[in-house]
């Protein structure tokens, strides 16, 4: 009996991981939903794009009440960050977490998903003083209204690694990693992954040349069985540089002894206009094959077969950001049709 019970169960677990698997986008992956623009659209048809392309996850920087207003009673599940410049009172000052909970949480219980209030939007170096005291009071806050689902975590970039490469040499910053080994124990207590910022697309335009950085290798086009390599780091084989990049974050949290603390990618993207190799078709390649890869359960060569959740940048160009390919990340025009075809059907 005990056999068939065993043999039951593991049938029921494949068919629900085989659901997951098969609704990846929707489980795994999300949108980015930039505001740094004059002529966005107004939230409400935000919403309608999100419902008609099947965006089920959007992330957004600072919580604005009229956007999340209009994400109530939908099944889109939303994430938001505290602004870096309330992180230092808020640090101190538990009255100014409270209000900030009370006005951009506590309404919208029980409206829609909260997947992540994000403390800080890559603010380590910097803020990292800062960022364990106020995700302790925000989580106290969510365990007085047994909201255990809503995960704290901070957003972190490159610059909080002090060695990037080869990927097993990854190390934070010694200046943040005492910090950083506070927030990561802190995050392993609650089950809450790191969050990354990671853009392929930068080492390519940017660096590609001198640290050889094919576009194969950025785009995740290189990584066929058929083909080699292209980083050899020990016995771990690298066929491409998001992997790389994010093995890099596995090894420096597994030298801060801090627990096994997993990833995920708050932002990455591809810019359809700016430097070299920017544009629609391969912002539509580099876009489609993070998904693919990252709801695939191969995981990375440090850590293989885990799932790991993420956010594409962006939903809309965004015309007040910097000058240069930081305006061009969008995935759908103004007017809600899409700059390529869409990589959440």
């Amino acid at each position: 009996m005990a056999k068939h019970n065993f043999h039951a169960i593991a049938l029921l677990f494949m068919v629900a991981m085989s659901s997951i698997v098969a609704r990846g986008n929707n489980i795994f992956v999300g949108a980015y939903y930039g505001s740094e623009g004059n002529n966005l659209p107004p939230p409400w048809k935000v919403v309608q794009l999100c419902e008609k392309y099947n965006i089920r996850r959007i992330r957004f920087n600072e919580p604005n009440l009229d956007i999340l207003e209009q994400f109530r009673g939908t099944n889109i599940e939303v994430s938001f960050s505290v602004p870096g410049e309330l992180i230092i009172n808020q640090a101190t000052n538990q009255t100014a977490v409270e209000e900030w909970f009370v006005k951009y949480v506590v309404p919208f219980i029980g409206e829609f998903t909260i997947n992540y209030i994000v403390v800080g939007d890559k603010v380590i170096p910097g803020l990292d003083d800062n960022i364990l005291p106020v995700m302790r009071s925000l989580q106290d806050l969510l365990n007085s209204r047994y909201l255990g689902q809503v995960k704290i975590t901070t957003m972190v970039g490159l610059t909080a690694l002090g060695v990037q490469s080869p990927p097993s040499s990854g190390a934070f910053d010694p200046n943040v990693l005492e910090n950083m080994k506070g927030i990561l124990k802190f995050l392993w207590g609650q089950g809450s992954p790191l969050m990354l910022s990671l853009y392929p697309y930068d080492a390519y335009a940017y660096t590609g040349y001198t640290n050889n950085i094919s576009l194969g290798y950025a785009t995740f086009t290189s990584q066929t069985e058929q083909n080699p390599p292209i980083r050899i780091d020990g016995n771990l084989y690298y066929k491409n540089v998001f992997d790389d990049m994010v093995d890099a974050f596995h090894a420096a949290i597994d030298k801060a002894c801090a627990g096994d603390v997993a990833i995920a990618i708050g932002e990455t993207g591809w810019p359809t206009e700016g430097n070299y190799g920017a544009g629609p078709s391969l912002a539509l390649t580099y876009n489609l094959n993070f998904k693919n890869h990252i709801t695939s359960g191969k995981g990375t060569p440090m850590k293989p077969n885990i799932y790991i959740e993420g956010f594409i940048r962006s939903l809309f160009n965004e015309n007040e950001k910097p000058e240069g390919e930081s305006q061009f990340y969008g995935m759908f025009h103004v007017d809600s049709t899409p700059i390529y075809p869409s990589v959440f059907d």
